[in-house]
């Protein structure tokens, strides 16, 4: 890795049981691990979420045989320096404060556990890269495995994940892979899991857990864009469908956008207001858009004001110092979000962060389920947070 690796990591952790080695799963030094920037007031004065997340950073161990032939002498590394991929700790706390922010402190994220994984995952088939041919694909001299998808079956039985989520130790868990690691955007495991843009799979466990897939060869904007495709999925469920064209519920007139839907509002995860085509975030033309209107949600009026690409060209900068606009757009479109007590006229929450991040509370309606209770945490009741269901 970029840094060096006996100073990375702190201590081992053995899952024998599970089938990996002591060498080869490393727990990261807590106190090194980022953590959210919370305002001191919640909006609308609602209490926040801590959502512990357990992360999987799946980085192994290179040869120096293999990622420097020609060296006799070269040491071992893994394989995110040798590609010279992005730093997972800088991501996920760009990723973690962005959404705290958006929400208006809603929602804060709490690492409980970072593993940093010295393996390759089993494929649906069984298949599982040596290092030898990862390293070959990287470099063209051989073609990606197919199918590329990772077995997240054999994932959630390995690293036990049901019984962490049961334990409450965990309400999350982000994988941190690397090309062709073969995730899902957003994957649900448990009874009743659902489509949050992912797959859903059966697991041991009583509460439903969201399994969100990063690629590290990315940057946070394309974290915001999974989770926004997750709210996506889950509004859309909440409101029993979705079509942009057709502005017949809450949510849909929410998502319009001047290209699918005729007018504008807060848009889509692809199309902005005023996007003319997929992934549109720079598009300088001005249309009208009630998406300010949305911040005082339930209390809509119509207002319309212009919106482009300027409306979210701040806070985040690429490279050059010029507008991060992917990144900035979907913080601006979360920060449009309602997030108002009560419950709207169409029976839905005011508050849709509560579908988001405490699916387990709700049905596939919105409608609150009975006798469900968020994880006893007494740590976090003292903080004046909660936990999910």
């Amino acid at each position: 890795m970029k840094a060096r690796i006996c100073l990375l990591f702190s201590a081992l952790i053995l899952l024998s049981s599970a089938g990996l080695a002591a060498d080869e799963i490393e727990k990261r030094d807590a106190a090194k691990l980022p953590k959210v920037k919370a305002p001191a007031k919640a909006a609308n004065d609602l209490k926040p979420w801590r959502i512990k997340v357990l992360v999987l950073e799946f980085n192994p161990l290179i040869p120096g045989k293999v990622h420097a032939p020609d060296d006799p002498k070269a040491e071992p590394k893994r394989l995110r320096e040798v590609a010279g991929w992005n730093d997972p700790i800088k991501l996920a706390e760009g990723y973690m404060q962005d959404l705290c922010d958006a929400s208006g402190g809603l929602v804060q994220y709490e690492i409980a556990e970072w593993d940093v994984v010295n393996a390759f995952q089993r494929k649906t088939d069984g298949y599982t890269y040596t290092p030898e041919e990862y390293v070959a694909c990287l470099r063209g001299k051989s073609k990606w495995h197919q199918p590329d998808g990772v077995d997240y079956p054999h994932m959630i039985a390995e690293f036990k994940l049901a019984q962490r989520v049961d334990a409450g130790e965990i309400d999350e868990v982000w994988l941190m892979g690397l090309p062709y690691f073969g995730y899902w955007e957003a994957a649900m495991a448990g009874p009743g899991a659902f489509n949050i843009n992912g797959g859903t799979y059966e697991a041991p466990c009583k509460r439903r857990l969201a399994i969100m897939g990063f690629n590290v060869e990315r940057g946070v904007d394309c974290m915001l864009e999974d989770f926004c495709h997750r709210a996506e999925a889950t509004m859309s469920r909440t409101y029993g469908g979705w079509r942009a064209e057709k502005l017949d519920t809450t949510w849909a007139k929410f998502a319009a956008n001047e290209k699918q839907s005729g007018t504008a509002a807060v848009g889509t995860c692809h199309y902005p207001p005023n996007g003319e085509a997929d992934y549109d975030y720079a598009n300088k033309r001005v249309v009208q858009s009630t998406a300010d209107d949305w911040l005082t949600y339930p209390k809509l009026t119509g207002a319309k004001q212009p919106v482009n690409c300027e409306t979210w060209a701040e806070p985040h900068k690429g490279a050059k110092g010029q507008p991060d606009y992917h990144r900035n757009y979907i913080r601006w479109w979360f920060a449009h979000v309602p997030k108002a007590p009560g419950v709207n006229e169409d029976g839905r929450l005011n508050n849709w962060w509560e579908y988001l991040v405490n699916f387990n509370s709700y049905d596939e309606r919105g409608k609150p389920l009975p006798d469900v209770k968020p994880v006893k945490d007494e740590g976090t009741e003292k903080a004046g947070l909660r936990r999910p269901a």
